[in-house]
């Protein structure tokens, strides 16, 4: 018999034993996407509409991509105040407009990039950033210039000097994010239920205490 080791699994051997097999990686595989684009698109929102707010920037991101779908903003009597949209109706339209958005990155990241890229899920965020940036940076911003007669430039470079930065770091942001959310969805053993200490009675496992082993017993008063 040889004493040789066995080979190393590799890291594809090792992704595909950690993400399953059968029906169930499959519906992983779909609601993935958007459980990683739902959050990564609100965390996304979350930062730029910050940046705008402090000064940043001049980019108003969800206003002026719910005015791009919806058409011309009517002011209403609303008192939502969601992500800072106070009164504005196109608000809603920008803010779920975001999150599909964030679906379609996170589709193609499911179809492209973790296919191709068979790394950590902090590797895999790289091209995703970049994905991201170029979507928001160059396509958003051709639209927005196409459908209005403020420019928005490049990267946003008629939006304040910081804006490119500022959409490089939110689009980082929504990465991160969702290059995170994403792994830890198709990964089986997220899904599986843990066990409650607290149901089966381990209080002093919880708690870091010792028991007492052998005590003796003593009578009641």
């Amino acid at each position: 018999m040889s004493d040789a080791p066995a080979p190393r699994p590799t890291h594809r051997e090792r992704d595909e034993a950690r993400r399953g097999g059968g029906l169930g990686r499959v519906a992983r595989a779909v609601v993935a996407p958007v459980i990683s684009g739902a959050v990564g698109a609100v965390v996304f929102l979350i930062m730029i509409q910050g940046s705008f707010r402090k000064g940043h920037t001049t980019l108003d991101f969800n206003h002026v991509l719910g005015t791009m779908i919806q058409g011309e903003t009517q002011e209403v009597g609303s008192t939502d105040s969601a992500l800072g949209v106070i009164g504005d109706s196109v608000g809603p339209t920008g803010l779920w407009a975001t999150i599909i958005c964030g679906i379609a990155l996170m589709v193609v990241h499911e179809a492209v990039v973790t296919r191709v890229v068979r790394r950590h899920w902090l590797i895999q965020a790289v091209p995703l950033w970049i994905i991201t940036s170029l979507a928001v940076g160059v396509l958003y911003t051709s639209l927005a210039d196409a459908r209005f007669d403020t420019p928005i430039g490049f990267f946003g470079v008629d939006a304040g000097s910081l804006t490119p930065l500022v959409i490089l770091l939110c689009s980082l942001g929504f990465a991160l994010v969702g290059s995170r959310a994403h792994d830890l969805a198709t990964t089986a053993a997220w899904w599986e239920k843990r066990p409650d200490p607290l149901a089966e009675g381990n209080l002093e496992e919880v708690a870091g205490i010792e028991p007492v082993r052998g005590a003796p017993a003593t009578a009641p008063d």
